[in-house]
Protein backbone atom coordinates (compact mmCIF):
# COMPACT_ATOMS: atom_id res chain seq x y z
CA UNK A 1 0.00 0.00 0.00
CA UNK A 2 1.12 3.62 -0.63
CA UNK A 3 1.60 6.23 2.02
CA UNK A 4 -0.72 8.86 0.81
CA UNK A 5 -0.36 12.59 2.89
CA UNK A 6 -3.54 14.54 2.35
CA UNK A 7 -4.14 18.24 3.03
CA UNK A 8 -6.80 19.57 5.54
CA UNK A 9 -9.40 22.28 4.14
CA UNK A 10 -7.34 24.60 6.26
CA UNK A 11 -4.18 23.90 4.03
CA UNK A 12 -6.41 24.52 1.21
CA UNK A 13 -7.50 28.01 2.49
CA UNK A 14 -4.09 29.02 3.12
CA UNK A 15 -2.60 28.11 -0.17
CA UNK A 16 -6.01 30.13 -1.92
CA UNK A 17 -5.64 32.79 0.72
CA UNK A 18 -1.62 32.85 -0.74
CA UNK A 19 -2.45 32.89 -3.85
CA UNK A 20 -4.82 35.76 -3.76
CA UNK A 21 -2.28 37.50 -1.61
CA UNK A 22 0.36 36.64 -4.58
CA UNK A 23 -2.30 37.99 -7.27
CA UNK A 24 -2.62 41.56 -5.29
CA UNK A 25 1.28 41.72 -5.14
CA UNK A 26 1.51 40.96 -9.34
CA UNK A 27 -1.26 43.93 -9.56
CA UNK A 28 0.25 46.28 -7.13
CA UNK A 29 3.30 45.65 -9.09
CA UNK A 30 2.07 46.90 -12.10
CA UNK A 31 1.40 50.37 -11.23
CA UNK A 32 5.15 50.55 -9.32
CA UNK A 33 7.92 52.23 -11.55
CA UNK A 34 10.68 49.59 -11.31
CA UNK A 35 11.60 49.60 -14.96
CA UNK A 36 13.53 46.30 -15.78
CA UNK A 37 13.05 45.15 -11.86
CA UNK A 38 9.52 44.67 -12.76
CA UNK A 39 9.21 41.88 -14.94
CA UNK A 40 11.94 39.98 -13.08
CA UNK A 41 9.36 40.61 -9.90
CA UNK A 42 6.62 39.35 -11.66
CA UNK A 43 8.16 36.34 -13.02
CA UNK A 44 9.26 35.59 -9.40
CA UNK A 45 5.44 36.05 -8.47
CA UNK A 46 4.51 33.73 -10.81
CA UNK A 47 6.95 30.75 -10.79
CA UNK A 48 5.62 31.02 -6.68
CA UNK A 49 2.71 30.95 -7.76
CA UNK A 50 2.79 28.29 -10.28
CA UNK A 51 5.12 25.95 -7.37
CA UNK A 52 2.04 26.42 -4.60
CA UNK A 53 -0.40 25.33 -7.55
CA UNK A 54 1.42 22.20 -8.53
CA UNK A 55 2.53 21.30 -4.95
CA UNK A 56 -1.72 21.25 -3.63
CA UNK A 57 -3.98 21.63 -6.57
CA UNK A 58 -2.09 18.50 -8.28
CA UNK A 59 -1.25 17.10 -5.15
CA UNK A 60 2.51 16.22 -6.26
CA UNK A 61 3.30 16.63 -2.83
CA UNK A 62 1.92 13.13 -1.70
CA UNK A 63 2.64 11.70 -5.80
CA UNK A 64 4.50 9.04 -6.85
CA UNK A 65 8.08 9.85 -6.95
CA UNK A 66 8.41 9.28 -10.79
CA UNK A 67 5.27 12.21 -11.40
CA UNK A 68 7.44 14.39 -8.96
CA UNK A 69 10.28 14.25 -11.56
CA UNK A 70 8.21 14.20 -15.03
CA UNK A 71 6.25 17.89 -13.47
CA UNK A 72 9.44 19.60 -12.06
CA UNK A 73 10.90 18.34 -16.03
CA UNK A 74 8.10 20.34 -17.13
CA UNK A 75 8.23 22.73 -15.19
CA UNK A 76 11.58 23.43 -15.80
CA UNK A 77 10.93 23.20 -19.64
CA UNK A 78 8.80 26.07 -19.46
CA UNK A 79 10.91 28.54 -17.48
CA UNK A 80 13.69 27.51 -19.93
CA UNK A 81 11.57 28.66 -22.53
CA UNK A 82 10.82 31.98 -20.87
CA UNK A 83 14.03 32.37 -20.02
CA UNK A 84 14.91 31.91 -23.88
CA UNK A 85 12.13 34.32 -24.70
CA UNK A 86 13.12 37.13 -22.47
CA UNK A 87 16.43 37.40 -24.42
CA UNK A 88 15.02 37.42 -27.43
CA UNK A 89 12.64 40.35 -26.37
CA UNK A 90 15.92 42.15 -24.50
CA UNK A 91 17.92 41.89 -27.31
CA UNK A 92 15.63 43.92 -29.65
Amino acid sequence: MTNHVYATPRTYVIVWLTLLALLALTVGSAYLPLGWANTALNLAITVTQAALVMLFSMHLRSAHPLMRIIATIGFFGIIILIVLSLFDVMTR
